[in-house]
């Protein structure tokens, strides 16, 4: 029997864990960057930490490492052509998107989304083909709606029963 099991079974065995959809926003010098994330969960409550994985393959991983604050806006049901749109390469990712500006790092926060979190780096580490970003989240924002949901590979709606 082998070690491991094939990266086809393994991506077909995490495509039916539903998941959150977050866009993950940073202020470049050049203006405001970001990418689709559905790799994130919280992690301490004490201090209030955050996870986002980032491929160490995606466009922005380079610069996302550099950035010391960063924001996270956890995107509503209706909000599927904002996380669609920042997963294009060689697009421009932030048309048509309304924005606001955190009120404490001044990072990109997508308008419309049911959180906002800006976060500081607090630590990062390297993961296989992918970077764990740890952050403290300084700000929270919570609005009503519902959330927009990851799951085999399509976006869709949550229900409670």
């Amino acid at each position: 029997m082998g070690d491991t099991i094939s990266t086809a079974a393994f991506r077909e065995s995490l495509a039916h864990f539903a998941s959150g959809v977050t866009i993950v926003t940073m202020r470049a010098p050049e203006g405001p960057v970001g990418f689709t994330a559905s790799a994130f969960t919280s992690v301490s409550l004490e201090p209030p930490l955050i996870l986002v994985c980032v491929g160490k393959q995606a466009s922005l991983h380079d610069r996302f490492l550099v950035h010391e604050h960063f924001g996270v806006s956890i995107l509503a049901q209706e909000q599927a052509w904002v996380a669609a749109q920042f997963s294009q390469r060689k697009v421009d990712r932030f048309r048509d998107v309304p924005l606001n500006e955190g009120p404490v790092a001044g990072v990109p926060l997508i308008d419309g989304a049911i959180v906002h979190l800006e976060c500081r780096c607090h630590e990062r580490h390297p993961a296989g083909d992918h970077t764990i970003v740890l952050g403290k989240v300084l700000y929270a924002k919570v609005t009503h709606g519902k959330p927009l949901v990851h799951y085999k590979r399509a976006f869709g709606g949550f229900t409670a029963s």
